[in-house]
């Protein structure tokens, strides 16, 4: 199975490569997910943003006096940065800048990538680009509710009704999963509504479960997860490990 064949969308306006609708993540908004960790960003910091997006956490990082170097493989994406960002038009797994930053982060649950091979690049990106003294921090998608969602309504989000349309839940064919086979692979089908328009967006992805977390950080020489956001254990945070 191809890398794009796990994501697909519709609806008005451009869609990214993964899917996402560029016209609904231009109304998205920062909901606080950095507020419990807000120590690990202080001003001055440099940090590189994988997978930016329309910039819903950039501009926080901004308003904490961060410099931010923002990255994603969309240009429709990248047009509604902030100016004060340093965008960058290339996919994460492909990145190589000569630049090495205080943080690197990785939001939006993109860690669960289910291509086992393009995890494994993203993490190796995220090493290559972090100060010896740097901190990748990084968000997984709950295991909880991936195992258990069910279709039906989401609330509202950003001023647009959420729809959970279908789940669907298989254990990963050869070369998908972790390489014990741990975690179910998530297809998910997501309808977003306003009362002019609608939007679908499409896509697969891998439960991890924090002992694969573990040996996957490992393998791209960062270290055990340290869970910033107590019981949650969604936000987390690793380093280089140095040899």
């Amino acid at each position: 199975m191809s890398t794009l064949s796990y994501f697909s969308g519709s609806g008005p306006g451009a869609q990214a490569p993964d899917g996402c609708s560029a016209e609904v993540y231009r109304h998205s908004r920062y909901r606080g997910e950095f507020e419990l960790f807000r120590a690990c960003f202080p001003p001055g910091l440099t940090v590189l943003e994988l997978g930016c997006g329309s910039g819903r956490l950039t501009r926080a990082l901004l308003d904490f006096g961060c410099h931010v170097t923002a990255v994603d493989n969309s240009a429709d994406m990248l047009a509604e940065l902030p100016s004060e960002a340093q965008p960058v038009l290339c996919g994460i797994e492909d990145l190589a800048l000569a630049q090495r930053f205080d943080v690197v982060l990785l939001a939006s649950g993109l860690i669960n990538h289910a291509d086992a091979a393009v995890r494994a690049r993203m993490l190796r990106v995220a090493a290559q680009h972090l100060r010896t003294d740097g901190q990748f921090i990084y968000e997984r998608q709950d295991p909880y509710w991936l195992a258990t969602a069910k279709p039906g309504p989401m609330g509202e989000l950003d001023g647009l009704r959420l729809w959970l349309e279908s789940v669907e839940r298989r254990a990963p064919a050869r070369g998908e999963g972790d390489r014990e086979g741990e975690g179910q692979l998530i297809s998910m089908r997501l309808r977003y509504e306003s009362d002019q328009a609608q939007w679908h967006h499409a896509f697969t992805i891998q439960v991890l479960e924090e002992a694969a977390l573990a040996r996957m950080l490992s393998s791209a020489s960062l270290s055990t997860p340290v869970w910033l956001d107590g019981s949650a254990r969604r936000w987390a945070s690793s380093t280089l490990l140095l040899r």
